[in-house]
């Protein structure tokens, strides 16, 4: 799914050597090939580039944005070889999963998809010179790319999955089961990359033997001259062989999304809320449905965060700033000066509300392990949960944190990849038989809050058979339910989890089914607006955290997180992983 670390001239070399080798020979290597050291803060293999000129080709300094508004097309540089994302068919049309996805979004957006072919050796130079303004055809989110690209949110998860003999099933009920085992793979692959970085997260070696083709690995496999084979699943799927399995454990999930130019934040702003738009409507899950109908439905909700007001946001394609904004100063020279950084988005005991400050103690600490990786010293700005992207967007703050990503500011600043999601629930007592709205009969109850007048709207809205009743705080919303004049509580659910703490002593009972017109509301991190680097520092901290067990260390620190499971509430929001041993910040930070 991405491309190897390996640079295109020893490829070529690699593949000359490959060549002149008879397979059987390839097969009998005596020593395991090297395993990367562990840990993600070293010093990065060279990014894979077809030429030393792509690289140095000067970016446009406009956005696509322009050529969409000035032209009414989106000029799309794919690969026409890659089936069944994208592919060049017997009509001489490009068709596949991706080109539909970019042609709905080029509907939604009321201009025209035109794709221009373009190889692994040119789509690159291609993108920064302007000749294309988008990239698909398994555009893979790995950190290598990120040094010269962007991209929108996820529409693909392919697998690099680890298959073995069907009779060896219960020996290897994971990959590091495998260990200094002789396993197959495809020289210069993507799998090949996926074991070794596995191998430098796991701290596993295994025996690496390097074939010319998939084909000559399985068939190794089923020799018996390897043990397993590691693979795209897509591509192992489609082989058909008989008599063998996956390992359950996934060697790399692989995310595809739409790439463009590193800096081009409105274009990609843009592509992101027509696929939100996409998402939510549906028409992802069909033309997926169409293209994959045998594998597991994709999952949007996680790969594609709804941003707030997405339905309210009426712009057109004509509003969108087609100039390429970028900040007076990245965050990283503060981190790499080792300025202490200001963070915004805690109460700190300054709110009269209880729940302002309910998820201060989980969010002051990421911020505050963050910083301890980064190597700096953080201020935070008490009272400024309200104010948090304000603060970051007029420079009075280096960072948000608890950050509810909307529409109207995403314009302001960046949004990291979520590492919570809320939404709204409804909170009875123990006694009540209520689930969902349709059980709240006539003569039935169910309150809101008055500070959050869109919940009403909301109740009002459904034009059910119970009553809206407004609570003027938590202390009105309790004495209701004591005196039985309410039947139910709806609310955001962090408001709802410290409602129920504040009143600890009744037999609360929290419906475990999201409702609303977000049910996965995104919580998040902002940063300064296109501050690219940082917002990239900020993202692979948090997935490292996330996998190496620090997230749900430090949610079971403060919060019973396994009630909240019965609650239908995860704390442990899934985080991406990024591919790559090391990064190219590492040399920016040190």
């Amino acid at each position: 799914m991405y491309r190897s670390f390996i640079g295109i001239i020893s490829s070529i070399t690699l593949i000359v050597v490959l060549i002149a080798v008879p397979i059987n020979s390839m097969a009998q290597q005596p020593n395991p090939s090297p395993t990367p050291a562990v840990g993600t803060r070293v010093p990065p293999t060279k990014v894979p580039i077809p030429t030393s000129a792509a690289v140095q080709t000067t970016t446009v300094t406009y956005s696509g944005i322009a050529t969409m508004q000035n032209e009414g097309i989106l000029r799309v540089g794919t690969r026409f070889n890659l089936p069944p994302f994208a592919w060049l068919d017997e009509t001489g049309q490009v068709v596949g999963y991706e080109a539909d996805i970019v042609r709905a979004i080029a509907a939604e957006l009321g201009i025209e998809a035109v794709f221009i072919q373009v190889t692994t050796e040119t789509e690159l130079q291609m993108l920064r010179s302007g000749e294309v303004d988008i990239l698909i055809g398994e555009q893979l989110k790995a950190k290598h790319n990120y040094e010269y690209m962007n991209f929108t949110h996820t529409y693909y998860d392919n697998r690099q999955k680890m298959v073995i003999r069907e009779s060896d099933q219960g020996l290897y009920p994971n990959i590091s089961a495998l260990s200094n085992q002789r396993i197959g793979i495809v020289a210069g692959s993507r799998g090949e990359e996926a074991i070794n970085i596995f191998s430098a997260y796991n701290g596993v070696g295994f025996e690496l033997v390097r074939y010319l083709s998939q084909d000559a690995a399985l068939d190794a496999l089923e020799k018996g001259e390897v043990t397993g084979v590691v693979g795209e699943w897509d591509d192992l799927n489609r082989a058909g062989r008989l008599g063998m399995s996956y390992v359950p454990q996934d060697v790399q999930i692989d995310l595809y999304a739409i790439a463009m130019r590193r800096y081009d934040v409105n274009l990609r702003n843009l592509l992101n809320r027509t696929l939100q738009r996409l998402s939510q409507n549906g028409t992802l899950s069909s033309i997926a449905a169409n293209w994959f109908p045998d594998r597991d439905p994709i999952n949007f909700a996680a790969f594609i965060p709804i941003y707030n007001n997405l339905t309210e946001d009426a712009r057109t394609l004509s509003d969108f700033p087609p100039d390429i904004p970028l900040p007076a100063r990245s965050i990283i020279e503060k981190i790499q000066a080792k300025e202490t950084l200001v963070v915004s988005g805690l109460d700190l005991d300054q709110s009269p509300l209880y729940y302002d400050g309910y998820l201060d103690p989980i969010n002051r600490a990421i911020i505050e392990e963050m910083a301890r990786r980064w190597g700096v010293n953080v201020t935070f700005i008490p009272g400024s949960v309200e104010s948090a992207v304000d603060l970051v967007a007029t420079n009075q703050a280096d960072i948000a944190i608890g950050v509810r990503p909307r529409w109207d500011g995403a314009d302001r600043v960046e949004y990291s990849v979520p590492y919570f999601y809320t939404g709204h629930r409804i909170l009875v007592l123990e006694t009540s038989q209520y689930d969902t709205f349709e059980d709240f009969r006539r003569g039935s109850w169910i309150g809101y809050f008055q500070d959050s007048p869109q919940d009403g709207e909301y109740l009002e809205s459904l034009g059910g058979t119970f009553s809206v009743y407004r609570f003027a705080d938590s202390l009105d919303a309790r004495r209701n339910f004591d005196s039985r004049d309410v039947d139910g509580l709806y609310a955001d659910a962090i408001r709802l989890l410290a409602f129920m703490e504040e009143y600890s002593g009744y037999p609360w009972l929290l419906q475990s089914k999201a409702l609303g017109p977000n049910p996965f509301q995104p919580i998040t991190i902002a940063s300064p607006r296109n501050d690219v680097d940082f917002a990239l520092l900020i993202n692979w901290t948090l997935s490292d955290m996330y996998y190496d067990g620090t997230l749900e260390r430090l949610w079971r620190q403060f919060y019973d997180i396994d009630k909240w499971l019965t609650y239908g509430i995860d704390a442990r929001a899934w985080i991406p992983f990024y591919p790559g041993i090391g990064d190219f910040l590492y040399n920016k930070l040190n």
